[in-house]
C-alpha cells in the first residue's frame, strides 16, 4: 500500500470514527430528550383530563349522565389532545361504542410500530374501579390508574391510561422521530463523503513532496546532480526538501572540483615529465650534450616531479585521515624557534630580514603532534622564503589570548589581490603574480597546512600583511593547564 492509500485510509477511519461516534451519540440524546418530553406531554394530558372529567361529576353529580353519552365521552378525551372528534367520524365512532363497547374492536389498527390513538387507550372507572368506559374483563394491572377528586378532595373515580410500547402519544410523533432519525443518517453519510473528497487530495499534496524527492533521489544516485525541489511551505517537508537541494549542490560542487582536481594533477605532472622526456629525447638526439648542466635540469624538474607527487601523497593520506597523529604538550615558541633556526641560513642567503616577537616571552603550550606542527611551520616558512623577493622582510609574532594561542607570520611584497586570498588554500592553485612553477611550488603546502590545523581542533586564515605580502593567523587551544 502506497503513502497516499496509507494517508488516506487513515484520515477516512476517523472521519468515519467521528462521523459514527457523533452520529450515535446525536441519536441516542434526542431519543432521550424526545421521550422525556413526549412523556412529560403525556403527563401534562393526562392532568387536563383527569380535571376535566372531575368537572363533568361536578356539574352531572354523577357518571350515569357521562355513561350514557357516548358522544361526550369521545368529544371530551379528543378535545383534551386539541383533536377534537367531530362529525361523520364521530357519528361512527358512537355508533360503534353503542354496539360493541370500548374500546371498539373492528377499526382498522394502526400498523406496526405506529401508536395507538389516545382514546383507545383511555379507560374510566368508578370509585370501585368498576368499568365506566372500556371492556368489563380488561385486567387493571395493564393500566395506570389516576384518582379523581372534586375540589372537595372526594375520591370519585379512576381515570385507567393504559401505556403504549413506543411510548408516543401519537402517530405525528413517530414520524418526527424518524424524520429527525433519517436527517440525522443523511447527514452523516454527507459528512463521511466530505470527509472522503477532502482526504484524497490532501492525501495527494502531502505525499506530492515526497514522490518528487525520491524522483529526484533516484536521478542523484545515478550521478544526475541538477534535479532542485521546489517547496515553499516552511515545515518539515520545506525543510527536507532544502537540505535535498543544499546535499545536491555540495555533492555538484565536490564532483566539479574532483573533475578539476584531476586535471589539475593531470596538468602538474605531465608538464615536468614532457620536460624530462624532451631534455632526454634531445640527448638522445645529440641536440643536448650530455653534461652536468643536463643533468642539473634534469633533476630539477625530476624534483618538482617528486615533491609534488609527496605532496599529494600527503594531502590524500591527511584528506582520509590517514597521518598519525600523536599529540602531546609542545611548546607552541620553542617548536617556532627550531623551525627558524632551521631557515636561517635560506633567509640569510636570499637577504630576508626575520624578526620575531613573543616567542621567548609568552608560554603557549598546546596539545599537538610535534612532528606535524614542524611540518605545518616548514611550509609556511618556505612559503615565505620561496615567494618574498630578495632583501624582503618577515615578522613571527605569538600571542595568547581567552585560552587560545595566536602566531602570525607576514612579508613583504609580492603579495596578491585580496579576491585571490580566499582561493589560497585550494588544491593546486597559484596566484598569477607570485605563484608560479618557476619558483618551485606545487601549490598545495597552505592545503596540507590547512589539514594539519582542522585536525588540531585550530584555524589558519589569510589576510593582506601591512609588510605588503601576505600575513598566515595560526590559531591553535591552549591546554586546560595553560587556558587556566
Amino acid at each position: 500500500m502506497t503513502i497516499t492509500r496509507k494517508i488516506f485510509v487513515a484520515q477516512l477511519s476517523i472521519a468515519l470514527l467521528l462521523v459514527g461516534g457523533m452520529y450515535l451519540f446525536v441519536q441516542w440524546s434526542f431519543d432521550a430528550g424526545f421521550i422525556r418530553y413526549v412523556e412529560e406531554r403525556e403527563n401534562q394530558v393526562t392532568e387536563r383530563l383527569v380535571d376535566e372529567l372531575a368537572a363533568v361529576y361536578e356539574v352531572d353529580e354523577g357518571w350515569d349522565a357521562l355513561a350514557d353519552s357516548p358522544t361526550r365521552w369521545l368529544q371530551l378525551i379528543t378535545s383534551v389532545v386539541a383533536l377534537p372528534m367531530k362529525g361523520k367520524r364521530l357519528q361512527d365512532h358512537v355508533e360503534q361504542v353503542r354496539r360493541e363497547g370500548w374500546p371498539p374492536g373492528k377499526l382498522m389498527q394502526p400498523p406496526a410500530g405506529m401508536p395507538r390513538p389516545l382514546e383507545w387507550r383511555i379507560r374510566l372507572l368508578d370509585q370501585q374501579q368498576r368499568m365506566i368506559y372500556g371492556a368489563a374483563n380488561e385486567p387493571l394491572t395493564d393500566f395506570e390508574l389516576h384518582p379523581i377528586q372534586t375540589r372537595q378532595g372526594d375520591l370519585v373515580g379512576y381515570l385507567g391510561m393504559q401505556k403504549d410500547n413506543s411510548g408516543f402519544l401519537a402517530a405525528r410523533d413517530v414520524q418526527f422521530s424518524q424524520q429527525q432519525t433519517k436527517a440525522y443518517f443523511i447527514i452523516a453519510l454527507v459528512m463521511l463523503l466530505l470527509s472522503a473528497g477532502v482526504a484524497l487530495p490532501l492525501a495527494h499534496h502531502l505525499v506530492g513532496p515526497i514522490k518528487a524527492l525520491t524522483l529526484a533521489t533516484r536521478r542523484l544516485a545515478s550521478g544526475d546532480y541538477s534535479p532542485r525541489i521546489i517547496h515553499k511551505n516552511h515545515d518539515e517537508l520545506g525543510q527536507l526538501a532544502q537540505d535535498f537541494n543544499e546535499l545536491a549542490l555540495t555533492l555538484s560542487q565536490n564532483e566539479t572540483l574532483r573533475r578539476r582536481w584531476v586535471a589539475d594533477i593531470s596538468h602538474e605532472l605531465r608538464t615536468p615529465l614532457s620536460i624530462l622526456l624532451g631534455e632526454i629525447d634531445a640527448m638522445r638526439d645529440g641536440i643536448y650534450a650530455l653534461d652536468t648542466h643536463s643533468l642539473n635540469s634534469l633533476h630539477q624538474e625530476a624534483q618538482l616531479m617528486a615533491r609534488l607527487i609527496n605532496d599529494l601523497y600527503e594531502l590524500s593520506m591527511s584528506d582520509i585521515g590517514a597521518l598519525d597523529y600523536h599529540k602531546v604538550p609542545v611548546d607552541l615558541g620553542a617548536a617556532v624557534r627550531d623551525a627558524l633556526e632551521g631557515f636561517a641560513p635560506a633567509l640569510a642567503e636570499k637577504s630576508i630580514q626575520m624578526t620575531t616577537t613573543g616567542l621567548d616571552d609568552v608560554s603557549a603550550i598546546v596539545f599537538a603532534d610535534p612532528d606535524r606542527i614542524d611540518q605545518l611551520l616548514t611550509n609556511l616558512l618556505q612559503n615565505t622564503l620561496r615567494y618574498t623577493d630578495a632583501n624582503g622582510s618577515a615578522r613571527m609574532c605569538l600571542q595568547r589570548q581567552g585560552g587560545r594561542a595566536y602566531l602570525t607570520l607576514e612579508d613583504s611584497a609580492p603579495g596578491v589581490s585580496e579576491s585571490e586570498l580566499p582561493k589560497l588554500f585550494d588544491r593546486l592553485y597559484r596566484a598569477e603574480t607570485s605563484r608560479n612553477r618557476n619558483t618551485g611550488g606545487t601549490g598545495l603546502g597552505l592545503a596540507i597546512c590547512q589539514n594539519i590545523t582542522e585536525a588540531h581542533s585550530g584555524s589558519l586564515t589569510v589576510t593582506l600583511s601591512p609588510l605588503g605580502g601576505l600575513c598566515f593567523t595560526l590559531e591553535l587551544p591552549l591546554i586546560m593547564e595553560e587556558s587556566a
